[in-house]
């Protein structure tokens, strides 16, 4: 019995001893496929486009699992090396921000309303991460490029990135690059990996290296958001990448969402009053008081918000009641109670009080209402409708009530009229807040037209940079520097107001001395004049120089317009950002590009910087009318401007000759230049035609007194050639 009880024993030790080396044994296979995983720290990804031992693999693991970059077509594909555009970059940072809720839709005309981008696009535009091009276009399908990508990162970071205008980062920057530049940016900081002691010694092995330098770090994607090399975020052994730990996406903290700006509701106007209705003197018995419908005269032709004083005891609807109630109240200097109460009081810059005139004076009520708010700061315009008393001295009650408010002139309606003749009581107030109080009152900016529009009445464009521009203007092209002083000051005599001139062209002292002599004169102001002038190819290298040269020559504080007078791939970025340097330095008001004949060249070097142009000058006639070019430019806001608008020396007698123009010219009694001159406002071209002829000057100005018919027009654009006359 004992030795069977031995033998018993003997074999449940050796069970424990097997199943303690099976249990020894998976934990080694364990912890060996935990070391794999860890070494190799490949994620699980369902992109088959995305190598496991790509340098980017952690940044888009990262950024997939928390939605913020999924894959394209039908999820299987992430498209690494594809253009990240302007709505996706939108996107995905709206994502980052925690999706808030947006209040608009997209204001831009190519970003449909119910797009999966829409309210980023919304979001973007408002937090100006990213705007518009200026022209009602967002650019929804446009790629962003690398210097793009950084800088939109780095302002949802809370930075204030400079723009450098490294044309290496002027390409397109890719999906990959994209999702590396989020996870540096965004990606929360993990702590160093610590070794894991063995299971036999207790001790470091060769399982792996700690970093030296402790605490925590940020997670490399082992990739540049600018493009360019890659390098990896962990070791390199036998040619294998080793990427660091991709951050664990559990517990991931949630994201903050960015607070939206407030929106600024200062400087409203309120219209408060009181008003009875029932029995009133000489009008008899009515539903609506008298100052009531005043009242809402005043808020129909000012925009302001209406609030009735509305008493917690009405008032008798029998007339010689209300009159002993009113008698007990002035007696007792009574402040009767108050109902209801104006909300978002602080907003009102302004308030309009209106009341009737009860016993010569405003009811007890009224003055409740003064004494229940801070008026400090505040206009108070009274009002009030009477039987014949009109304001009765409340000004002067409402001044002492309130000493720390403006009270403005005030309107007397005489309470039949309110009732009988509405017109005449519309009127009253018209007149009223037009004229007399048109100090007072924040007078409305008149709609401006739309940008790139030509306003053929006022002779003026609207740039995609808030500047009005005239549509006509002297060219001195080919003028001696006598000659361009001589023509300008003719110029601007004939009523012209827009100058181009250039640096290569010799004449910029004398341009400076025909608007001087015109100045002089009183012909013009200087802020009445739009000067433009040109950087030469030769001074690309020092466009800071040139700028200041140009200024000193021209005798100016400022230029209206500095162009690019030629595209100059080698430098012509570092020369637009120096006029950029200039636009920030106040020097000049707008930059311009001219002789970009391509949408290619045009694009380059607006995606190297940082200023849309608000205008390309381009040779352009009716045998050369830039058509293709026109388009492109409208997805800016730019407009185009012509030179050799009448086509030039040596080939403007073809176009005058040309038997449709000179058709149209003479049913219309003017000259084929006119013609062709009004063709190019009509057409929306600005045109600067240059003569050293005072007559030949005039007559180019006088173009504003007819238009060329649909039909005529269509005339003239049937006479495209896309022929160039000039071969620079």
């Amino acid at each position: 019995m004992g030795r069977r009880n031995d033998k018993e024993n003997d074999k449940m030790n050796v069970s424990k001893r097997v199943l303690s080396l099976v249990l020894s044994l998976l934990l080694v296979i364990g912890g060996a496929f935990l070391a794999c995983q860890a070494a190799t720290g490949a994620p699980t990804l369902p992109f088959s486009d995305v190598p496991t031992d790509a340098d980017y693999v952690q940044a888009v693991a990262w950024c997939y699992e928390n939605d913020l970059m999924n894959g394209v077509a039908d999820g299987t594909r992430f498209d690494p090396e594809g253009s990240m555009t302007r709505a996706m970059l939108a996107t995905v940072l709206y994502r980052q921000a925690g999706s808030p809720e947006t209040a608009a839709e997209p204001d831009f005309t190519d970003a449909k309303a119910d797009a999966w981008y829409s309210n980023a696009v919304a979001w973007a535009a408002d937090r100006r991460l990213l705007r518009g091009y200026g022209n009602g276009l967002f650019g929804v399908d446009d790629p962003v490029s690398r210097e793009m990508l950084n800088v939109v990162i780095a302002r949802q970071n809370g930075e204030d990135p400079a723009w450098t205008g490294d044309s290496a980062l002027a390409v397109p920057a890719k999906r990959a690059e994209a999702a590396v530049a989020l996870y540096e940016t965004f990606a929360p900081a993990q702590p160093e990996p610590t070794p894991s002691p063995s299971p036999s010694s207790g001790s470091s092995s060769g399982g792996g290296s700690s970093s030296s330098g402790g605490g925590s770090s940020r997670p490399s994607g082992g990739g540049s958001s600018s493009g360019g090399g890659s390098s990896s975020g962990g070791s390199s052994s036998g040619g294998t990448v080793t990427p660091s730990p991709a951050p664990s996406p559990s517990p991931e903290p949630e994201p903050t969402p960015t607070p939206e700006p407030e929106p600024d509701e200062s400087g409203k106007l309120l219209v408060a009053y009181f008003s009875r209705a029932g029995e009133n003197w000489q009008v008899g018995v009515v539903e609506k008081g008298n100052t009531a419908i005043v009242a809402e005269l005043v808020a129909e032709q000012t925009g302001a918000d209406l609030f009735e004083i509305v008493p917690v005891t009405p008032y008798p609807s029998d007339y010689n009641e209300m009159l002993e109630v009113a008698r007990k109240e002035a007696q007792d200097n009574a402040r009767p109670e108050i109902k209801n109460q104006v909300e978002d009081w602080d907003s009102y810059d302004v308030v309009f009080l209106g009341y009737p005139i009860w016993n010569g004076d405003m009811p007890k009520i009224v003055y409740h209402f003064l004494e229940s708010y801070d008026f400090a700061g505040k206009t108070i315009v009274p009002f009030c409708t009477h039987g014949g008393s009109g304001l009765a001295g409340t000004v002067s009650s409402i001044r002492s009530t309130c000493p720390q408010a403006t009270v403005a002139t005030g309107l007397a309606i005489a309470g039949t009229t309110a009732q009988r003749e509405t017109a005449a009581a519309k009127d009253a107030v018209e007149k009223w807040v037009t004229e007399d109080l048109k100090d007072v009152l924040p007078q409305e900016e008149p709609a401006a037209a739309p940008v790139g529009e030509f306003d053929l009445e006022a002779g003026t464009v609207l740039l995609n940079n808030g500047v009005t521009m005239p549509i006509l203007g002297i060219g001195t092209y080919q003028l001696s520097d006598q000659q361009a002083e001589n023509s300008v000051y003719w110029a601007l005599k004939a009523g012209f107001r827009l100058i181009d001139t250039a640096r290569i062209y010799g004449n910029e002292e004398g341009v400076g001395r025909g608007i001087r002599r015109a100045i002089d004169e009183g012909i013009v102001t200087r802020e009445e004049i739009f000067v433009t002038t040109k950087m030469w190819t030769s001074d690309y290298g020092n466009g800071d120089a040139a700028i200041d040269a140009s200024l000193r020559r021209l005798g100016l504080d400022y230029i209206d317009l500095m162009i690019l007078h030629h595209s100059q791939p080698s430098n012509d970025v570092d020369a637009y950002q120096a006029m950029e340097r200039a636009v920030e330095a106040g020097k000049l008001k707008c930059i311009g590009l001219s002789n970009y004949y391509t949408p290619e060249d045009f694009d380059r070097l607006v995606n190297a910087t940082s200023i849309t142009p608000v205008l390309l000058q381009n040779e352009t006639h009716p045998y050369h009318q830039s058509t293709d070019m026109k388009e492109h430019l409208a997805r800016y806001g730019t407009v185009l401007e012509s030179w050799f608008p009448l086509g030039g020396r040596g080939h403007t007698q073809t176009l005058f000759d040309d038997p449709v123009i000179s058709g149209i010219a003479q049913a219309h009694g003017k000259s084929s230049a006119q013609v062709i001159i009004r063709w190019h406002l009509q057409a929306g071209n600005i045109a600067i035609p240059g003569s050293s002829n005072e007559d030949h000057i005039k007559e180019d100005f006088d173009v504003f007194d007819f238009a060329l018919t649909e039909d005529e027009m269509a005339r003239m654009t049937a006479l495209d050639k896309n022929e160039r006359f000039a071969s620079y």
